[in-house]
């Protein structure tokens, strides 16, 4: 059975003329009529009382008239999640640096839900570099992490974010050990390029921590000093000295070129709540 013969059958339930549907489809009266003997054939049932002129649809002619109109409609259903004018589409996945999902993730995923309702992301979180990486493997199909360099071969970068750094000192005069977020990552890495210029951060003694949310829970008990996002450190709950540096983190959507999520970057921006600008290698 195949889907024209259904469509055949809806112009001729419609029209009520053998004649008419065929002029409607641009085909031949006798081409018609075959498609519908076959049709017949193959559902072993008359569909059509042929002692009455013109032909009328029997009651099982009816019944297999509606459930075509369900069948033709599942099928523009499907052509349309497929076509060029398509929205997203799909199961994806979506890497996070921890860091940014707690900020990103629940109004991103409120805007999927309304705004792509035929697509689905699982997500995990994970380190900047091991994100990227990942989507280069194509075990990932896009991640947002920090930058610290130009995408990697193949890959892009969808700028989602800039974010100044902040040197953030508790009151007091005490000289304080400086909370380093682990250098390893990505945005260690950020904070480290900027220490290189700041000798008196440098060569403080050091405590390496790898969650924003410890290293702020210090900085309000007043246990040491720390260079963040200024976003993240609008969670400290304490009052402290903010000295604004020149250094900026920049957060990215990483997709490899060419993909689905590639194509649609841009929009994935604007669902994750941010102007984006591009750049690619």
């Amino acid at each position: 059975m195949q889907n024209r013969d259904l469509r055949t059958l809806r112009e001729i339930a419609r029209l009520g003329s053998f004649r008419e549907a065929a002029e409607r489809l641009n085909m031949t009266l006798s081409a018609v009529s075959m498609q519908m003997k076959a049709l017949e054939a193959q559902l072993d049932g008359a569909l059509f009382d042929r002692s009455t002129r013109p032909p009328r649809l029997t009651p099982l002619g009816r019944r297999v008239a509606e459930a075509a109109d369900e069948v033709l409609a599942a099928e523009d259903r499907l052509r349309a999640l497929a076509g060029p004018e398509a929205p997203l589409a799909g199961r994806f996945r979506l890497g996070l640096v921890a860091s940014a999902s707690a900020r990103l993730l629940p109004d991103f995923l409120q805007s999927v839900a309304r705004d792509l309702p035929h697509t689905r992301f699982d997500l995990r979180t994970g380190l900047s570099e091991q994100l990227e990486g990942l989507v280069a493997e194509g075990a990932l199909d896009a991640a947002v992490v920090t930058a610290t360099g130009v995408a990697l071969g193949g890959g892009r970068h969808t700028l989602l974010a800039r974010d100044r750094l902040i040197l953030a000192v508790p009151p007091g005069e005490a000289p304080l050990p400086f909370l380093h977020f682990a250098p390893t990552t990505g945005i260690g890495r950020v904070i480290a390029a900027e220490l290189a210029h700041r000798p008196d951060l440098r060569d403080a003694p050091r405590i390496v921590l790898d969650h924003v949310e410890t290293i702020v829970a210090c900085l309000d008990a007043g246990v040491g000093r720390t260079v963040l996002p200024e976003i993240d450190l609008a969670r400290a709950r304490q009052p402290f000295d903010a000295t604004a540096l020149d250094a900026m983190r920049s957060l990215v959507l990483v997709t490899r070129i060419g993909t689905p999520l590639d194509a649609y970057a841009e929009r994935l921006a604007a669902l994750l709540g941010v102007r984006s600008a591009i750049s690619a290698t």
